[in-house]
């Protein structure tokens, strides 16, 4: 019978603005309202199963950070309740609790009785902190002296330094290097597979459909999308690119993309111009399609990514990446693109997108998983990878 970890119901959040500090004394003196109330978080319900993991995703100020606190218990809330069974471990700002005079080590033994640890508990667990942390030479000098990165090693070291019930990460994994990132979301899934439940914000439409059961999307407080992961971070890409320019193609696709230049034609084809949705390891393929417009563009890019069913890029490219420079393109002309290449996925599903934008990122037309694409491979890999590379073991054995 599934259990649940975090229950929330009709939780909401406001805080008082002053445009001025003196209005706050002006308010009790007066006993007249001189300040805005801003809802943070409106009126948010939903409940997460034990052993789930979360994505939260939402732009900037859209109240991800004030639902986490809400749920550590470091706010108070305006109206609703939140419910957390278990022990709670949470990471929501750098540092949160450590005292920048006291040394990295002496934080760590600090932090993890705070955590509930005893003392003896806590000075067994100080040197796989420390370790875990990298924090070398650095763990006895003062906290302060850290670099944002040895920081977060640190915070991140002592919050799941033994498995807690329920996990809460706020963004503060973003500033650590690629390999501690890494190593960060090994824990992670050790944590998930120990039956801990987690719930963090992020910005990576990839984190979130490759870790998260499910994931919610947060916009101006409200609840906007909670399901499973694929489902809501296309959601949170409409919502990045604008509701206007937000579309449907033809074909069925999620575009995107402001429509100065379009997309009029695409197709996948083999080495024989035949169309193909089954590919096969190894074999050659294009990808080309041909667009136009209205406007004349100095920097028309074009881009290709595949991604795996769990979000998972397993490989993109664009024309600047490739030409180093980018393409002129007059009103009424017609650019076309081939990507040709090799297929070297691992055996499975994936979905392809491409499309046009300007060099600075700014999207013409944008073709978001377009269409699906099986791989037919020899199956000699895990399947968990995401490449074929048609490899082959030698064994040989030695005489002593």
């Amino acid at each position: 019978m599934t259990q649940t970890a975090i229950r929330v119901a009709g939780l909401s959040k406001s805080f008082r603005v002053y445009a001025r500090p003196r209005d706050i004394l002006l308010e009790v003196i007066l006993r007249r309202a001189r300040h805005k109330e801003f809802a943070a978080l409106r009126d948010v319900s939903f409940e997460i199963d034990k052993g789930e993991i979360v994505g939260v995703l939402g732009r900037n100020g859209a109240g991800k950070s004030t639902l986490l606190k809400l749920l550590a218990g470091t706010l108070e809330p305006t109206a609703g309740t939140s419910q957390v069974d278990g022990r709670v471990s949470a990471i929501l700002e750098l540092g949160t609790g450590f005292h920048p005079d006291h040394t990295g080590r002496e934080n760590a033994f600090l932090g993890a009785i705070c955590l509930g640890m005893s003392r003896r508990e806590a000075r067994s667990h100080l040197d796989a902190i420390i370790a875990f942390a990298e924090l070398g030479e650095f763990a006895d000098r003062p906290f302060r002296t850290y670099s944002s990165g040895m920081q977060a090693r640190l915070t991140f070291a002592t919050a799941v330094a033994v498995t807690p019930d329920v996990l809460i990460v706020d963004e503060a994994l973003a500033v650590g290097d690629a390999r501690f990132q890494l190593r960060c979301f090994d824990r992670i899934r050790e944590m998930r597979d120990a039956g801990c439940t987690i719930l963090f914000v992020s910005h990576s439409s990839e984190q979130v459909t490759s870790l998260c059961t499910r994931a919610m999307l947060l916009e101006r407080g409200a609840l906007l999308e909670y399901g499973e992961p694929s489902f809501v971070t296309r959601a949170y890409h409409r919502l990045l690119f604008g509701a206007s320019q937000s579309s449907t193609a033809p074909d069925g696709a999620h575009t995107m993309g402001s429509g100065e230049w379009r997309m009029t034609s695409h197709e996948l084809v083999d080495e024989y111009g035949s169309p193909v949705d089954l590919l096969r390891a190894g074999a050659r393929y294009t990808l080309r399609f041909e667009s136009t417009g209205d406007v004349p563009i100095d920097d028309l890019v074009a881009g290709f990514r595949i991604r795996d069913l769990q979000g998972v890029t397993a490989f993109a490219t664009d024309t600047l990446l490739v030409d180093g420079r980018a393409l002129a393109v007059e009103p009424r002309s017609t650019a076309a693109f081939s990507l040709h290449f090799t297929c070297h996925l691992a055996g499975g599903r994936y979905f392809v997108s491409f499309g046009i934008a300007r060099e600075d990122g700014r999207k013409l037309d944008y073709r978001y998983d377009a269409f699906e694409i099986s791989v037919f491979s020899k199956r000699n890999v895990y399947e968990s990878a995401l490449v074929d590379l048609d490899a082959s073991i030698e064994v040989r054995l030695k005489d002593e």
